[in-house]
């Protein structure tokens, strides 16, 4: 029998392009992460062998134009933003579905403190200071997301995910849809490191993925402003279509979780280019 206290999780996430030798655009992320197997309904009805988890994270985001030095919005190719939030998220994994439901808050602006995070992080490693000239202004938002996921079995060790994940509110208004290749060792979906469910088995895994994603984007607050574009400060127009790619690597030795992963997404506004990031995570189970 595994451990019957085996059911929480605290993550620790890192993402930013300096990984990949780049500086623009989604730049920076830090989220720590909360996870806890849940024995009784909530949201969803707990029944059978399905699981219930709750995801709660904590994150900040910084976004910055190609051009750092410049004072002249006029030279953007996307505004300064920050956004500081809060995300609930409760998950059903059945068989080899499941369905997750966020709701996320958060503040933008200088009160997000990624500007000033990212202008200590430049003075400590000796880099040039980004501006943060008309950054978008503070603001409350709220967003309720989804994600729907069905994994298909190939063999043992080889599995697909499909993915549907729209998301609405003040912040954004988009629908992805992607499909994930898996391969290696891993665990069945109710217990696997594939999409961040809690492993009560305390089983290894270790397993490569490429995922491909096509994102349609009817609106980004931290790129074009307030859905009423009524905005002050420097805002721009947005691509709607974006196509995605991840490349990564997860290892899992019984309680503690590695991740390494390569992020791609062509450019999110007209004047822009496509851009890279990566993405460290470390998680343990207790």
């Amino acid at each position: 029998m595994f451990s019957q206290k085996n059911n929480q999780e605290i993550e620790v996430k890192i993402e930013n392009d300096k990984l990949v030798m780049v500086d623009k655009y989604y730049t920076s992320g830090l989220f720590l992460t909360y996870r806890k197997i849940l024995r009784n309904n909530f949201i969803f009805k707990k029944e059978g062998n399905n699981v219930l988890q709750l995801n709660v994270a904590l994150g900040n985001e910084t976004y910055t134009p190609t051009n750092l030095a410049s004072i002249n919005p006029i030279d953007f190719d996307r505004p300064y933003a920050g956004w500081f939030f809060l995300k609930t998220e409760i998950g059903k994994i059945k068989g080899a579905n499941a369905l997750l439901l966020a709701l996320e808050m958060g503040i933008t602006g200088e009160e997000s403190l990624a500007g000033k995070i990212q202008t200590k992080a430049h003075e400590i490693f000796g880099n040039d200071n980004p501006t943060w000239v008309q950054e978008i202004e503070f603001k409350f938002l709220v967003n309720l997301k989804a994600r729907y996921i069905i994994s298909k079995l190939i063999s043992k060790h080889h599995a697909l995910h499909y993915v549907l994940e729209p998301s609405l509110g003040t912040k954004d208004v988009f629908i992805e849809n992607g499909l994930g290749y898996y391969f290696g060792k891993f665990n069945d979906l109710r217990n696997s490191s594939r999409i961040e469910t809690i492993d009560k088995t305390l089983k290894n895994e270790l397993f490569g993925f490429i995922y491909l994603g096509y994102k349609y984007v009817a609106h980004n607050t931290l790129i074009q402003g307030s859905l009423d574009y009524n905005d002050v400060l420097f805002t721009t127009t947005m691509s709607p279509h974006l196509f995605k790619l991840k490349i990564g690597g997860v290892l899992k030795a019984k309680r503690t979780i590695i991740k390494f992963i390569y992020n791609f997404n062509t450019k999110e506004t007209p004047t822009s280019t496509s851009h890279s990031y990566g993405t460290l995570v470390f998680s343990r189970n207790f």
